[in-house]
This record gives C-alpha cells, structure tokens and sequence, in this order.
C-alpha cells in the first residue's frame, strides 16, 4: 500500500465506528501484527501514541487492516508521522 493511500484511509471520517471492547487494545494488536516488538511509543492526557507511519507501511500492512485501525478510531498524530489514538 502507498502511503498516500494509507493516509487517505487515515483521514476518511465516513466509515461507520465499528468496535466492542477497548479500540486502543484492538488496535495494537493489529500494529504488533505486523510490528512484533512494537506498541504504544508514547502517551499525553488523553491519547497514546504509537508506531511511525513508515514503519507500519513498511510492515506491510494491508489496506484491510488500516481501515480496520480506523474503524477502531485510530488516526494519524498532529506531525503527520505516526499513529495515534485517544482514550
């Protein structure tokens, strides 16, 4: 997948929400899916913060699965460079 195309997926607010239980939990496991050793890199008030978009892309990681990320409220942090999700 491009990164333009995970970015567009990234910020497309038409797709219906779509989780039970913890969407922060949900998420990171399909970022470790394709990211073992990594998870949340970072956490302020209300958000956690987790791998660079590169890196997810890099992975591997399939146009299924960011749109699930999404779908579970998973977003692209304020400097344009890696995942975020608020709590």
């Amino acid at each position: 997948m491009t990164e333009e195309r995970f970015v567009e997926i990234m910020e497309n607010d038409n797709y219906d929400v779509d989780w039970k239980g913890c969407n922060v939990i949900s998420g990171l496991k399909i970022i470790t899916k394709y990211l073992p050793d990594k998870g949340i890199e970072g956490a302020e008030h209300d958000i956690v913060y987790s791998v660079m978009i590169s890196e997810i892309l890099e992975a591997g990681i399939t146009e299924e699965d960011a749109i699930r990320l999404r779908k579970l409220n998973w977003m692209i942090d304020d400097n344009s460079e890696g995942l975020a999700c608020f709590v």
